[in-house]
């Protein structure tokens, strides 16, 4: 009895079943690579903003944190033998006004300044920062050996040192509450305590939110009594 042996092929329908099968296996596979590139981008782009923003944030509060308020200068003896000894004006060594028709948004006199050639320290200086609405940069003047008002500053003189800024903040602690404003020369003191708050937009367009508080290490120039920190009351 002779056997005959059965040849059995694939029939469409089992073709058609093992295609769908190895699409969606495919599609998947793609699909799962995607979505974690897609993350991945979205993680730099977050991770960029955040180190941008931090590490103006951390100049910032180094160069607050190390303002310096200059003592009244005093007339010779000779002046004050000649004539009645007049009070000397003080230095406006610590000035922000957000909404005023200067622009600056903080300026003052601080010993962490740098050179923005070489970003060293080049001790006491006049720094001075300002918001560009029309590109969203922060601007920065550094004004080397300077700790009067300030010269003339033309355009040349500020630099971008944050792009993609669509919001920025700063409060000034006075010892009771929170100022929107702040100058040294009414004062005669400076702040307690500053606050940078600022939002920066990253390359996706998504905006992140920073800040930090800063405690000026030298906050009067005579009175010992300004120099106790607020950290009990913020």
């Amino acid at each position: 009895m002779s056997c005959r042996t059965t040849h059995r092929a694939f029939t469409l329908i089992e073709m058609l079943v093992s295609l769908a099968i190895v699409s969606s296996i495919v599609t998947m596979v793609y699909g799962s690579y995607a979505a974690t590139s897609r993350s991945l981008d979205v993680y730099s782009s977050r991770m960029a903003c955040s180190e941008r923003a931090h590490l103006v944030l951390r100049m910032m509060a180094r160069q607050i944190r190390c303002a310096h308020l200059p003592p009244a200068a005093t007339p010779p003896r000779q002046e004050q033998a000649k004539r009645p000894l007049a009070s000397a004006e003080p230095v406006a060594a610590f000035r922000a006004e957000p909404a005023g028709l200067r622009g600056d948004l903080v300026n003052f006199i601080t010993t962490g300044g740098f050179d923005l050639a070489s970003d060293s320290p080049i001790g006491v200086s006049r720094v001075a920062y300002r918001y560009d609405r029309s590109r969203n940069a922060l601007l920065i003047c550094c004004e080397p050996c300077v700790t009067g008002p300030g010269g003339t500053r033309d355009a040349n003189a500020w630099r971008p040192v944050l792009t993609g800024l669509s919001e920025i903040e700063l409060q000034f602690f006075d010892g009771l509450r929170w100022q929107s404003n702040w100058d040294s020369k009414r004062t005669g003191r400076l702040p307690q305590a500053v606050r940078i708050a600022m939002a920066v937009t990253d390359r996706k367009g998504l905006a992140h939110h920073y800040a930090t508080t800063v405690l000026p290490a030298c906050r009067s120039a005579s009175r010992g009594s300004q120099t106790r920190t607020p950290s009990e009351r913020l």
